[in-house]
């Protein structure tokens, strides 16, 4: 009894469970907001024209790919320039990735509006500047990312929680009021794209203490990010493909309506992600620092499975025993004939969630190798939805296989490699 009372003390104390239920508790806040956004577009756009919203929304996911990428990288690197105190040093890294990302950002732009028709063909877009509307949210989420990643590597948590939830707050504000001006999914894409120009201007006035620091020599070569980098991207491309992946080929190989359907048990599935995903973002610039200061971080990965599990756990059975009236409360009667598929949806995103969190792990701790495994499950899934997409029961059976073995396989690679971690 003693020893139980003394774990539960340390796992209420620790900074990690501390952190994360402020994160959490933002993410709930920020998730309602984002989820209302969703459910007030699925009720006034309808199921046609919200199939389209969540068609394009997924491809954005795809198109931040990079984008995640460079968040880990700094992430990792200004968590660790932090822990030996050189903030000049940081101040040096945030303005040179600035200056470098501009022209990159700009040529990426260019490329993919040459695209959009090609686009707009694949998913049945009316025409071509939804997508246009989607990549001018994306060149600015690069620049944003930059802002709120460097935050996160401060473990400035609470000036990350402010910006989401006001951002979030910006973004349905403006939706809802174009959408009702007759906007409809152009409505909706907007109020995406200045949400993400509020979150930048806000992000970088809360950097404001930066620019207050003394530059320092920063020794941190191109290729040691490189290094970095390159696993973080697969990994990141990976688990994006894997939970929008289905979403897309659905669209194409789908009626409109029932693109629509599948939508709306995505978006629901994704609170699941969503509400697991700020454990994942206090653990992993918490690990990198003590893994490069030389301290103790393992206990880190079972208090952060532990809370991952117990989220997972709960929002399951919630899906299990109340879809229909989740789902008739949420998005409407109309989308109904799907929800006894909303406990099933919730199984893929909890298998999603924990091989996240084990994958993460292993990248701050600078095991690289192990996204592989991520890899290959991405490419299979697109391969056997492909070739099997009778109904969505198939679709979403392929995932949650796919998924089972994927965290299978990580935690066989966990445990044959424990004594090197």
């Amino acid at each position: 009894m003693d020893l139980l009372k003394g774990f539960s003390r340390r796992f209420f104390r620790s900074r990690l469970v501390i952190s994360s239920f402020i994160m959490i508790t933002v993410a709930v806040v920020a998730g309602v907001g984002n989820y209302f956004y969703h459910f007030l577009m699925g009720r006034m756009l309808g199921p046609a024209d919200y199939g389209i919203l969540v068609s394009l929304i997924s491809l954005s996911y795809l198109l931040g790919i990079p984008v995640g990428t460079l968040s880990l990288v700094i992430i990792k690197f200004v968590s660790a320039l932090k822990g030996k105190e050189q903030i000049g040093a940081i101040r040096v890294l945030f303005k040179n990735l600035n200056k470098k990302l501009l022209p990159f950002s700009l040529l990426i732009l260019l490329i993919f509006l040459f695209l959009s028709p090609l686009v707009a063909s694949f998913l049945h877009l009316p025409s071509s500047l939804p997508f246009i509307i989607v990549l001018a949210a994306f060149f600015i989420s690069i620049f944003s990312v930059v802002n709120s990643a460097t935050l996160q590597g401060f473990l400035r948590f609470g000036s990350l929680a402010v910006s989401t939830i006001l951002g979030t707050f910006v973004k349905l504000t403006v939706a809802v009021i174009l959408v009702v001006w007759g906007l409809k999914v152009y409505g909706a894409l907007f109020g995406l794209l200045i949400g993400g120009i509020f979150g930048y201007l806000f992000t970088l006035f809360l950097l404001r203490f930066l620019f207050q620091a003394k530059p320092q020599k920063l020794e941190l070569h191109s290729r040691e990010m490189f290094n970095f980098g390159l696993p973080a991207f697969f990994s990141i491309l990976a688990f994006t493909s894997l939970y929008t992946s289905d979403v897309i080929l659905v669209r194409h190989f789908f009626s409109g309506q029932q693109s629509g359907f599948y939508g709306a048990l995505s978006t629901l599935g994704k609170v699941i992600f969503f509400a697991a995903s700020p454990v994942v973002s206090v653990a992993f610039p918490m690990i990198s620092e003590r893994h490069a200061n030389g301290g103790k971080y393992k206990n880190l990965l079972w208090v952060s499975l532990g809370l991952v599990g117990i989220i997972c756990l709960s929002a399951t059975g919630v899906y299990f025993l109340f879809p229909a009236l989740i789902i008739k409360l949420l998005f409407g009667r109309t989308y109904l004939p799907v929800a006894f598929l909303l406990g099933y949806f919730g199984i893929f995103l909890s298998l999603y969630s924990l091989s996240f969190l084990l994958v993460n792990f292993c990248l701050s701790v600078k095991k690289t190798k192990i996204v592989f495994l991520p890899v290959m499950a991405a490419v299979f899934q697109i391969i056997l939805i492909w070739f099997f997409h009778q109904n969505f029961q198939q679709v979403i059976w392929i995932s949650i296989t796919i998924m089972a073995l994927l965290l299978v396989s990580l935690t066989g690679f966990l445990l044959k490699y424990r004594t090197k971690i």
